[in-house]
């Protein structure tokens, strides 16, 4: 009885440093997040800008469309000019949901399921760092500074500082789209925390959209939409076979989505 008694005792003690650790924990992974982000981003805005490489490796990727029936490009922009409204939603999903939808991702994976959590994060640094070796290696110049495209999100006042913040902004790293892949990636991830058909096909429509914002807007060819999608996903393999944690920090949490049922990704 006696031990019954101190152990009530401590039990608002221990649920205090629970909840103490909890917020520690939380806040540890912001900060990694936010630094490599940042690394990420610096790394990128100082990665190759040669601008003749660059150049030439676009109309490598014009050329190589044409002969694969792909190259799309210009009509879906030609497309969406006709349709102001159209571009301006274009413009919209390209500029204001990118990182929104990414980090939104990562906080809620963090408060509803820890192993989706650290898989996601773990994806987007392996995906992160390949992509920043092909920004190196392979400069490449987005439709909108070649003849023939309009680059509408830059003449969209409210969406300029969103899309393109200038001191983190490498102008020639377009391959791969990772507007595309991360966002496709993201939504995927959100998916395993529910059962419902209604909420799968939901979480499809933001890459469909972004696919064809990253297009319409003339910032990445059909090519870089591939490979974003590639390059996330074969990333998430490689987290998901041996990176991903059986249980992470002694604990699984899946509060945040009870309310219409979650379960842990294959």
């Amino acid at each position: 009885m006696d031990h019954l008694k101190a152990t009530k005792q401590q039990s608002p003690a221990s649920a205090e440093l629970g909840r103490l650790g909890n917020r520690a924990s939380t806040l540890k992974q912001a900060l990694h997040v936010g630094a490599a982000f940042s690394v990420y981003l610096g790394v990128r805005a100082i990665a190759n800008d040669s601008e003749a490489a660059a150049y030439a490796n676009a109309e490598a990727i014009l050329r190589l469309e044409s002969a694969a029936g792909i190259a799309w490009e210009r009509t879906l922009q030609a497309g969406a000019l006709s349709r102001p409204l159209l571009l301006t939603i274009f413009n919209w999903i390209y500029a204001w949901t990118y990182w929104p939808l990414l980090f939104g991702s990562l906080a809620l994976t963090w408060f509803a399921d820890r192993r989706l959590f650290y898989l996601f994060r773990n994806s987007l640094l392996i995906s992160g760092a390949v992509g920043l070796l092909i920004f190196m290696l392979v400069p490449v110049a987005p439709p909108r500074f070649l003849d023939g495209f309009v680059d509408t999100v830059s003449t969209s006042h409210r969406s300029n500082f969103i899309a393109y913040p200038s001191f983190v902004i490498n102008k020639f790293a377009a391959l791969p789209s990772f507007h595309v892949g991360w966002s496709a990636l993201a939504c995927f991830i959100l998916a395993h925390l529910s059962d419902r058909r209604a909420a799968h096909v939901a979480l499809a429509v933001p890459p469909a959209l972004m696919s064809a914002a990253v297009v319409v807007t003339a910032n990445h060819y059909i090519v870089d939409v591939g490979a974003g999608l590639a390059l996330s996903f074969l990333s998430y393999l490689v987290a998901r076979r041996w990176l991903a944690p059986d249980n992470p920090e002694g604990e699984t949490h899946q509060t945040a989505m009870a309310a219409v049922g979650t379960h842990r990704p294959d």
